[in-house]
């Protein structure tokens, strides 16, 4: 039988149920949908869509070396993708189609029309979770429900976590063909060599990444990923959005030297960046109102946002005459990732001190963004700005100033990224208004007590009201 694998955010050979799936049942195809139009309106940048078309020259060729032919299909947007994916079906004779499933709004109705269209032509569909641990509808209360709280959630993933289960899949074995892969030189119009040697992303080069960190990095992990100064995070975040890397691949890379390894302070502390991904995609996958622009605790729907296209501007430049925030924005703009602890200090600086839409935020992160995943960048969105799961107070505000001085005491990030402020002393680095130097840099844009009590005034109307 002819089985036609459709390639997503899965690129990768290893670990990959719905091709291993395929191979099982008989010779495989492949495939890759190029959506342009449908990327732009989901925001995504060109860093990230030329990240996607490097791991897809790389899937290619990992494809081919098994005897796998890889095709991009054009369909600009999703409307166009069952007609389009029928048409390759019946053009090879496949008679199965096997992909691993997403779980936003927009993709879940566009995987429903595909199949609603190739099962009335009599092709079989199916559909594995290579995204997940376990799949979403998989970690329940005992009532039955969804979690909308991590740590419950966390205690029960983990109470269902077998290390056996989570033994990464082996890649199929070769089939008996001969084949040339394709290559692209730019995907929906972007150069695919945009960023090539920032982030380069083959499935060869994630597994290098993640065995340096869990060799020797993640020993420290618990103490080091907060200093945005220090390599002491994973850098893993772009491989897993795209699925040149699968979450149980990381987490079995984390416990084959000892089961035991679970209990270390450390590995615990990374293993939960593993779990916060797995349950921001059963949040969507469960609430679908939160892929459609809602408030995950829809009473925050109604807060009345600022517009201020001026500050709106003056963030996104790194312009805001909060030093850290600034440097946190200027990496972002630099290099298209952020250190996660400077994304809560500037998202929430955003949507606290600023008091503008979170919206707003998101929407720029993902054009930025090289590891620009939906789910895990909305539910960092909205937890910072209190509207979401889990989400922090609506009266705790990362003060920007204390965050600097706690989390880069000696100034090194800061500096680094903006370099007006070298020469002033680290005592008044984080707010370098006060010292008497004649700086080309801004004043703060808004001051930290008031933007506090007006955000606490707003929560709380708006609480009263509910």
């Amino acid at each position: 039988m002819v089985n036609l694998v459709w390639f997503r955010n899965d690129l990768r050979i290893n670990d990959n149920p719905a091709l291993l799936d395929a191979s099982d049942q008989g010779t495989v195809h492949a495939c890759f949908i190029v959506s342009g139009e449908q990327w732009r309106q989901h925001k995504v940048g060109d860093r990230r869509i030329a990240f996607i078309g490097r791991a897809v020259n790389s899937l290619a060729k990992e494809l081919a070396s098994l005897g796998i032919t890889l095709q991009l299909i054009d369909a600009a947007n999703f409307s166009q993708v069952p007609i389009a994916l029928l048409t390759h079906a019946n053009n090879l004779g496949a008679r199965r189609v096997v992909f691993n499933a997403e779980y936003p709004t927009n993709e879940v109705e566009r995987d429903q029309a595909v199949t609603d269209v190739l099962q009335a032509n009599d092709i079989e569909v199916v559909r594995s979770h290579g995204g997940v641990t376990h799949p979403p509808g998989s970690v329940l209360t005992n009532k039955g429900a969804p979690y909308s709280v991590f740590t419950p959630f966390k205690k029960t993933w983990l109470k269902q976590l077998q290390p056996d289960a989570i033994r990464p899949l082996a890649p199929p074995p070769p089939q008996d063909s001969s084949v040339h892969p394709v290559q692209v030189d730019h995907l929906a119009g972007v150069p695919v060599s945009l960023g090539a040697t920032d982030w380069p992303a083959s499935e060869a080069d994630a597994s290098r990444l993640l065995k340096t960190f869990t060799e020797g990095p993640v020993d420290h992990y618990a103490h080091t990923r907060n200093i945005p100064a220090l390599s002491g995070t994973s850098k893993l975040s772009a491989h897993l959005s795209i699925g040149t890397l699968s979450s149980n691949q990381c987490l079995h890379a984390a416990l084959q030297k000892s089961p035991e390894k679970l209990a270390d302070h450390h590995t615990r502390a990374w293993f939960e960046q593993i779990i916060w991904r797995d349950f921001y995609r059963h949040v969507v996958a469960l609430f679908p109102h939160v892929s459609r622009g809602q408030a995950f605790r829809r009473q925050y729907n109604q807060i009345p946002w600022r517009q201020d296209p001026a500050s709106l501007e003056a963030w996104k430049n790194g312009r805001t005459g909060y030093p850290l925030v600034d440097a946190g924005m200027r990496q972002l703009r630099a290099t298209g990732w952020m250190h996660n602890r400077l994304r809560m200090v500037t998202a929430m600086f955003l949507t606290k001190h600023l008091l503008i839409d979170w919206r707003e935020g998101e929407a720029y992160f993902m054009e930025q963004l090289v590891d620009g995943d939906f789910a895990a960048n909305n539910g960092g969105w909205q937890w910072s700005a209190s509207t979401g799961t889990d989400a922090t107070p609506y009266f705790r505000l990362f003060n920007p100033t204390t965050q600097g001085s706690r989390f880069d005491p000696q100034g090194l990030f800061t500096k680094q990224w903006i370099p007006e402020l070298a020469d002033v002393p680290v005592k008044h680095l984080f707010e370098p208004h006060k010292t008497p130097l004649n700086l080309a840099y801004p004043r703060p844009i808004v001051d930290h007590k008031r933007a506090r009590d007006r955000v606490i005034t707003v929560f709380k109307s708006i609480r009263s009201n509910a």
